[in-house]
């Protein structure tokens, strides 16, 4: 069969694809819907992460009730964005979930999911099961539907007039080998199709050069008698199609009309994760290429030599020993910026060590002073001492002795009061320091 196609471009499609097997015929049929459109949505070199939804696909009516289970299921664990990419009866699995779950609760949003139905009986244009008044056709959706058949699909593409024998008995052959054994060849790029949209739904009709019934005769190696007869029956069969669609798109917008089921923002990047691990969705993997930045708001680092010690802090200032303790707002309604109040318990901190420094290099200063004096008064003492001794046998010997002795003792004391004074004095200073030391360390601690 000559049958050409849309083709998915070869960029990433959706991430993550849930195929839905057709009619099994109890184990006589085996479909790959992997394979079809020439494994576009899921060949090796697509990118994508494609799972088959397992369901009892040989068996009528309780295969299709098993089959919407099945996706159910697989819906709701799937990760985001989902395609599901259903054939022929899997079409109609995932049309009876769209009519079950639309706007229910818990369901995707929309643009977490999308559909692709090839070969579907429930087709609105063509399919089996509503020109026979069997089903409903697919209804349109909130969820963007991508609907494909192959012309002269005797399942998804039966003629408008059934009185046209012709296209009737070509349908029929297009059951057989179009429907089965016709979309694993198509393309999906290059061919010839019609291309029309009705809401959230785009329809494509792939045009078939061939009419499937003359197939058996190809088949046998008469090619060439086939081409002979094929166009002037082509031109009866087409008869009995309307092929006056409504909101045909323009040939050249067709790329752009079907851009969402070939790609859904699932980047190289995503392609490389799901290659990585067929097996999961694609996760976001945390930045690394982030250096670690210090936080904006953080307090300037304090040089090792200027930082209080534990004890010390505690000892001057509970709190600023304990930056946590300053940042409770329940205890204090001004405390906004904790980070601010660190800071300040730091810089005061700072402050008052210096204070500190200060004070005990002025008092050092100054106890030495007082160490001269208090030396000096001693050498003094010591001189009158010996003076008064040799003084004394010249006393007893003089007339006048008791005054001198008494002037001599009374200087000694005045002397020795006054220089007991002056000591008691630089002592007094001494002290004075140490205590403006200790009341500026109280006030630089406040």
């Amino acid at each position: 069969m000559a049958a050409g196609a849309i083709a998915a471009p070869q960029a990433a499609l959706a991430a993550n694809i849930r195929t839905i097997e057709g009619y099994t015929a109890g184990g006589k049929l085996d479909w790959d819907t992997r394979e079809i459109f020439q494994g576009a949505y899921c060949s090796a070199d697509s990118g994508n992460t494609c799972k088959t939804v397992e369901y009892l696909s040989g068996a009528p009516l309780v295969g299709e009730f098993s089959g919407l289970t099945a996706l159910t299921v697989a819906l709701w664990v799937a990760p985001s964005p989902t395609m599901v990419v259903g054939f022929s009866q899997g079409s109609v699995i995932a049309t009876e979930w769209l009519r079950g779950n639309e706007g229910s609760w818990g369901a995707p949003a929309a643009e977490d999911l999308s559909f692709v139905l090839a070969a579907n009986p429930l087709r609105k244009y063509g399919g089996v099961r509503p020109i026979y008044d069997i089903d409903d056709p697919t209804p349109d959706s909130r969820y963007g539907i991508l609907d494909i058949a192959i012309e002269y699909d005797g399942v998804a593409d039966l003629p408008d007039n059934l009185f046209n024998v012709l296209a009737f008995a070509n349908a029929l052959a297009g059951a057989q080998h179009v429907h089965i054994y016709g979309y694993s060849e198509v393309d999906l790029e290059n061919a010839e199709k019609l291309v029309w949209q009705e809401g959230n739904t785009t329809y494509v009709l792939i045009r078939n050069e061939n009419i499937p019934l003359l197939q058996p005769l190809r088949d046998a190696g008469l090619g060439t008698l086939a081409d002979l007869i094929n166009d002037p029956l082509k031109a009866i069969i087409d008869a009995g199609y309307d092929r006056d669609y409504s909101g045909l798109v323009d040939p050249s917008d067709h790329a752009e009309a079907l851009q969402q089921f070939s790609s859904l923002d699932a980047g190289p990047v995503a392609a490389a994760t799901i290659a990585d691990d067929p097996s999961s969705a694609v996760a976001e993997s945390p930045r690394q290429d982030e250096p670690n930045l210090p936080d904006a708001a953080a307090s300037p680092p304090t040089p090792e030599s200027s930082k209080p010690t534990t004890a010390e802090l505690t000892a001057e200032d509970p709190a600023a020993a304990d930056p946590t303790a300053v940042d409770s707002t329940a205890e204090d309604s001004t405390a906004e910026d904790s980070t601010a109040e660190d800071s300040t318990a730091w810089d005061q901190a700072a402050a008052t060590e210096a204070d500190e420094q200060s004070v005990d290099g002025e008092t050092a200063t100054s106890t030495a002073d007082v160490d001269a004096d208090v030396d000096a008064d001693v050498d003094i003492e010591s001189a009158i001492e010996s003076e008064e001794d040799d003084t004394a046998p010249n006393a007893e010997r003089s007339d006048n002795g008791g005054d001198s002795g008494s002037e001599s003792t009374s200087d000694s004391d005045e002397t020795g009061s006054s220089r007991g004074g002056d000591a008691d004095g630089q002592d007094s200073a001494s002290a004075d320091p140490s205590g403006e030391s200790g009341t500026t360390s109280e006030s630089s601690a406040e």
